[in-house]
């Protein structure tokens, strides 16, 4: 059982504190709910305390937890994939995982992503809950303000971005990617402006 006010983490909705708990009729029965308040999304919600397990629900990291977690940020990121269908698919199932490490992973990958090829929009929607997620459970692991957890976080994906080496062939596509994005971006503006006119 978790005590009130202590802070959890909740899968997709990151911390959560627990506020109360009361009674919920799910199929006509009631039902014991843990009354959570959703610290990112500014919602309530109330989860089935016989159910927690199944909703991945946990405790917040140690403060010795969040001090290993730095040091894995600036890690070398995995072999990224370059199907982002494929790869958001993934980094979602990992975020979704509710594990610290998975989400570490996501933030990683997704940064050193970005410094190749912009993201998506939805990749980078995915980033940026991936990155609050990482700085709001350090924020209250180590007791310390979010923008200097935020400035700790980004430090380390930096490093982690520089240790990770591109293969030549993939670099090149890239690259080439970029130029015909600009190019194509180019030709849209121009086709406006002569409309336009």
């Amino acid at each position: 059982m978790y005590k009130l006010n202590t802070y959890v983490v909740y899968p997709m909705y990151g911390i959560c504190k627990v506020i109360g708990i009361s009674d919920s009729k799910v199929n006509s029965n009631l039902v014991e709910c843990y009354v959570l308040e959703c610290e990112s999304e500014n919602i309530t919600l109330k989860v089935p305390i016989n159910r927690v397990k199944e909703y991945r629900i946990r405790k917040i990291i140690s403060k010795a937890e969040a001090d290993e977690l730095i040091n894995i940020l600036q890690t070398k990121p995995h072999d990224i994939e370059n199907n982002w269908k494929i790869r958001y698919q993934e980094n979602e199932e990992k975020l979704r995982s509710g594990d610290i490490k998975d989400t570490i992973e996501v933030a990683r990958s997704l940064f050193t992503r970005n410094k190749l090829k912009e993201l998506s929009a939805s990749e980078k929607r995915l980033y940026e809950k991936a990155y609050m997620f990482i700085v709001n459970e350090i924020s209250i692991a180590l007791k310390k303000d979010k923008d200097e957890i935020e400035d700790i976080v980004s430090n380390a994906l930096e490093k982690s971005a520089k240790k990770f080496k591109t293969k030549p062939l993939e670099k090149e596509k890239l690259v080439k990617e970029n130029k015909d994005n600009t190019k194509k971006r180019r030709k849209i503006l121009k086709n406006n402006i002569l409309q336009y006119f």
